[in-house]
């Protein structure tokens, strides 16, 4: 029997859409990929000084105060977005999790 494949697009998903257990490496790097954007947020400069100090001590190059500004600002956008993709990607995996009918054993 051919289902539509319009239906299929809504039906709920089934336990054989759901992928197996990750191994041990890949749920430690799922748990790690929070660390560096809260790392890197808890570690970041608070002043643009800091920034220039920072880049001139690391790598050896003189930048601007406004350059170093531009730096902050994007590290930290960059952090808050990295972090929201986290805790969307999150929400939606236990979403999925919550949504799949539970099997019983026959």
């Amino acid at each position: 029997m051919n289902k539509c494949p319009l239906c299929e697009l809504h039906s709920a998903p089934t336990p054989e859409d759901v992928k197996p257990p990750a191994g041990f490496f890949r749920r430690a790097w799922r748990g790690t990929q929070w660390i560096f954007p809260a790392a890197l947020l808890a570690l970041m400069p608070k002043c643009p000084l800091c920034v220039v100090a920072y880049v001139a001590l690391f790598s050896g190059i003189g930048i601007s105060v406004s350059t170093a500004r531009w730096i902050q600002i994007l590290m930290l956008a960059l952090c808050l977005g990295s972090s929201a993709y986290l805790a969307v990607r999150f929400w939606r995996r236990r979403a999925l999790a919550r949504a799949l009918p539970v099997s019983s054993p026959s």
